[in-house]
């Protein structure tokens, strides 16, 4: 009774009072009309304040959303996490040949070279590296999204981070991209989508929410930044304390 929101690993837990990505906003709608789109509020409102961000810096593009969780979390096939609501796929920005910007088609796989073929449209597509790249910059760059992983492809990886080397990005941005861009194994090739995931607040951890993975750099410096609020930290620290310990 004691845990509430993001419990358990991402393969395995459940999930509590979560928020449901509306079925469209500024900027994107949902890929496929069901439940799969609940998530811990503030990772909903990041992909939120993400797709609304692309829509006004580079009007004309609409992002696709697949799953996120259930309402209460668990096995959500055919997924192997996808269970806590830390997950969420989003699909990649594509452009006609000429640059106009399209509505995706779902998910269609993109070769080395930006191109994919869309089966439902006979015709090929290109994969819309500037749309694209801005949705990573920005997830990686909000406080408040955590980004721990960005599963894609590795041709994915290397476009978006050619992309944002030759336009003069911030290097400390390239290198959050680089070291969450991982292409998973197993979990399929992701040359058709994004796989995000959000890392554990410390206050989640309380929660029940159990952290996996690596810990970034800038994700701790946020936390530690936040041990300044003393009601906070000391609330922490007296939940870790071994029972009978004392403190001065």
């Amino acid at each position: 009774p004691q845990f509430g929101g993001s419990i358990g690993m991402p393969h395995r837990g459940v999930l509590t009072d979560s928020a449901e990505l509306p079925p469209e906003g500024e900027g994107y709608k949902w890929l496929r009309q069901d439940d799969r789109h609940h998530g811990l509020p503030r990772f909903v409102q990041s992909i939120e304040r993400a797709a609304a961000t692309v829509a006004r810096e580079r009007p004309g593009g609409m992002l696709a959303v697949g799953d996120l969780s259930i309402r209460t979390g668990g096995q959500l096939l055919p997924h192997f996490s996808h269970r806590t609501g830390r997950d969420a796929d989003l699909l990649l920005y594509m452009t006609t040949l000429d640059g106009a910007p399209v509505e995706s088609p779902g998910f269609i796989r993109v070769g080395p070279d930006g191109l994919a073929w869309d089966e439902k449209g006979k015709r090929f597509l290109r994969f819309d590296v500037e749309r694209t790249w801005l949705l990573v910059k920005t997830l990686v760059e909000d406080p408040d999204a955590r980004i721990q992983w960005i599963f894609a492809h590795r041709n994915i990886e290397a476009i978006l981070v050619e992309w944002a080397r030759s336009r003069g990005e911030p290097g400390e941005t390239i290198v959050r991209a680089m070291e969450v861009l991982r292409q998973p194994n197993p979990g399929g090739p992701h040359d058709d989508h994004l796989h995000i995931r959000t890392a554990c607040s410390p206050a989640e951890l309380v929660a029940g929410c159990e952290h996996t993975g690596p810990t970034r750099a800038w994700i701790a410096e946020l936390d530690r930044a936040a041990r300044d609020d003393a009601s906070d930290w000391e609330l922490l620290e007296a939940i870790f304390r071994p029972f009978g310990s004392t403190t001065e």
